[in-house]
């Protein structure tokens, strides 16, 4: 996706390091609502008509041009339906997703307690943590907690820190918490309660799944599909048709591939057949 914005700067830097500069850019914002950013993506926009065009072209030459390029031209379509898919890939990552968290969310497990003002205690499971809230699972009844300001309390080793928080939602047994103003030192000790704990990277990437090369070649077409379909949803009506038509067709095309059932599908006549017995 970055690859055509970043030819041209480095580019600048091998010819002459001092003219480049460098800009941060804005962190900490939210997104309200999902939108394609049309500035980034009209490289890749004007790449995909190119070569829905060589498409056209190319199943012209194949029914019209000479036996002997059959073979040529079957090779080169199979190769801009890849640049197609790499490109619909390319646009789906400059679709803007809803983004309601100033802050990433880091997953993990860690036991912990809330206090509340009157002195009652609840333990608690630490989900998830940023550097504005918490995501815990209380063991009990969350709802009488809902609004209030409770004090949280991490162990660090043989050391405990309590820090200032603020119910912010109750779902179920499950609560988040919104971090109130720290202090310095109340924020250093945050830190290294979570971001700073040794297992906190060292179990990190235990939840990922094993690499599988099938199942990430089915996620790229996927995902290139994807791109297509945001812009059937997103694009100007002057040329949403053509990709409303092109992924209906090719929802319909896949839709004739075989599935394999679900499991609960194939259990739920194994059991219908038991309970007759």
């Amino acid at each position: 996706m970055l690859a055509w914005y970043i030819a041209p700067p480095t580019l600048v830097a091998l010819i002459n390091p001092h003219k480049g500069k460098f800009n941060v850019t804005a962190k900490g914002g939210l997104v309200e609502e999902e939108y394609v950013d049309w500035v980034i993506s009209r490289p890749y926009i004007f790449l995909v008509l190119l070569n829905l065009v060589g498409v056209a072209v190319g199943i012209w030459r194949y029914f019209y041009g000479p036996p002997t390029e059959m073979l040529t031209v079957v090779v080169s379509m199979v190769w801009v339906f890849y640049n197609l898919i790499v490109l619909g890939g390319a646009v789906a990552v400059s679709v803007e997703s809803k983004q309601v968290r100033r802050s990433h969310r880091v997953e993990m497990t860690m036991p912990a307690a809330i206090a509340r003002e009157d002195g009652h205690l609840f333990s608690c499971t630490v989900q998830d943590f940023s550097d504005g809230g918490l995501g815990i699972k209380i063991n009990g009844q969350a709802q009488i907690l809902e609004g209030q300001k409770v004090n949280l309390l991490l162990k660090r080793g043989q050391q405990e820190y309590v820090f200032p928080t603020q119910v912010a939602r109750v779902m179920g047994n499950e609560v988040g918490l919104k971090l109130m103003p720290l202090t310095t030192q109340q924020h250093i000790d945050f830190v290294q309660c979570t971001f700073a704990r040794a297992d906190t990277w060292a179990l990190w990437q235990d939840s990922y799944p094993e690499d599988k090369p099938l199942e990430s070649l089915l996620d790229i077409l996927k995902l290139g599909f994807r791109g297509y379909r945001h812009l059937a949803e997103f694009a100007p009506s002057s040329v949403k048709g053509i990709f409303r038509v092109l992924t209906s067709l090719v929802s319909w095309v896949v839709s004739f591939i075989p599935r394999r059932p679900e499991r609960s599908e194939t259990a739920q006549p194994s059991d219908q057949a038991l309970a007759q017995q």
